[in-house]
């Protein structure tokens, strides 16, 4: 096997663009969706089902591209995937149907499945000295672009229209020749010398069972993917309702859209703490306080009102966001010769599966009010992760600290 290259802060810049650019676009959707609601006369459970199409799509196509990253150059994903994502998420304020829409966001979301897993895996294999903090980094990229997305889109839109929506595609344009002038400068020789994904399965397949055991190893990962699951569902059901949700308290548009934008915006800043704090810490005591006490801010939300309700969505929005990293992290740390495995299992597979309960939450919504199935979800989701928490208290590969036992 070849050695790894080391760490290169041009090559970190270029996967940090890549994300911020490919995010930026993908969260277009949240202040798109009351305003498709209105202009479509679509109920609750409508509006949930684009959220779960487009997460579902980017989630399990993830693995398809990943054989097809084993037959071209890894790095075409990196640069083509965020520029399908943008281009076709730029275009939903003008299509003239709910099944138009679908399919861009079909599209969109294939972008953003031939990104992911590359770029993540590629992350973790080159800076891995200190992964939980490059990670974070690259991560935190995403989440910058991912809170920014909603606050440009709802500012333009709320100054013209829906039907301005097209306008987007102009930075577009500039953030992808950044984007491939980097890629072409630093991203491709470096990359040139990874093993391909299947190379890196092959090689684990070949190698001896950890001390730790196979088992107690594949138990450990299928935890975290758990918890991803139970995460994700509640922080994807609250980007899809959200503005919704504070409309109904009085919100309006422009006030709910800004609002969603600071419950994303804590992710980055808490993203990049918890990847730190883990790599002094542990991923696992990191991962366990932050959920915890992220479901429980999250039900405070719901049950107070005024800045007291909203300064509990930032918190909980933070800690929530803050596992992330880690919990990726932790899982190409239990499969270390298939780093784009564990990646696409609790980034894609796992975030897919999260997509689907979101349409479950928009059905209890009509049937309930959005209010109490969101609360409803985030009281589940906390009593299993505390559940599942526990019973790994019993697995030692989540119990070893970074880099010592």
């Amino acid at each position: 096997m070849q050695a790894v290259p080391s760490p290169s802060a041009g090559l970190l810049v270029g996967l940090m663009v890549a994300h911020f650019t490919n995010d930026l676009y993908a969260n277009f959707l949240p202040v798109y969706l009351p305003l498709l609601r209105e202009t479509l006369g679509l109920n609750l459970t409508l509006v949930a089902v684009l959220s779960t199409v487009f997460t579902v799509t980017a989630s399990f196509s993830q693995l398809g591209f990943g054989l097809l990253a084993d037959r071209m150059p890894r790095w075409n994903f990196v640069l083509w995937g965020p520029l399908l994502t943008g281009g076709f998420m730029s275009v939903i304020g003008v299509l003239p149907g709910y099944g138009w829409v679908l399919g861009a966001l079909v599209l969109a979301a294939l972008g953003t499945a031939m990104f992911h897993p590359q770029a993540t895996a590629l992350s973790g294999r080159i800076f891995a000295g200190r992964k939980g903090l490059y990670v974070s980094l690259f991560i935190s990229a995403g989440m910058l672009g991912f809170s920014l997305g909603p606050a440009l889109m709802a500012l333009w839109l709320d100054r013209f229209s829906l039907e301005a929506s097209p306008w987007a595609l102009l930075p577009l344009v500039a953030l992808g020749a950044l984007l491939a002038r980097l890629l072409r400068a630093v991203a491709v020789p470096a990359a040139s010398s990874l093993p391909s994904p299947a190379a890196s399965a092959a090689a684990g397949a070949e190698a001896p069972p950890q001390a730790q055991g196979q088992g107690q190893g594949r138990a450990a990962l299928a935890l975290l993917w758990g918890l991803v699951v139970l995460r994700h569902t509640v922080l994807l059901s609250f980007l899809t309702f959200l503005v919704i949700l504070l409309q109904g308290r009085g919100f309006d548009y422009l006030a709910g859209s800004l609002s969603l934008v600071g419950f994303l915006f804590v992710s980055v800043p808490s993203g990049l703490l918890g990847g730190f704090l883990s790599d002094r810490f542990g991923r696992w005591p990191v991962t366990v306080v932050t959920l915890w006490t992220g479901f429980l801010a999250m039900l405070g939300f719901l049950l107070t009102s005024g800045w007291p309700s909203l300064t509990l969505l930032l918190l909980g929005g933070g800690l929530l966001s803050a596992s992330n990293p880690v919990i990726v992290a932790h899982a190409q740390e239990l499969l270390p010769r298939n780093a784009g495995t564990a990646s696409a299992l609790v980034m894609g597979v796992a975030w897919g599966v999260s997509g689907l309960m979101v349409t479950a939450v928009g059905a209890l919504g009509d049937a309930w009010g959005i209010e109490r199935a969101l609360s409803a979800a985030t009281l589940g989701a906390f009593g299993l992760t505390v559940g599942l928490t526990r019973a790994g208290t019993r697995l030692r590969p989540l119990q070893i600290q970074h880099g010592r036992p």
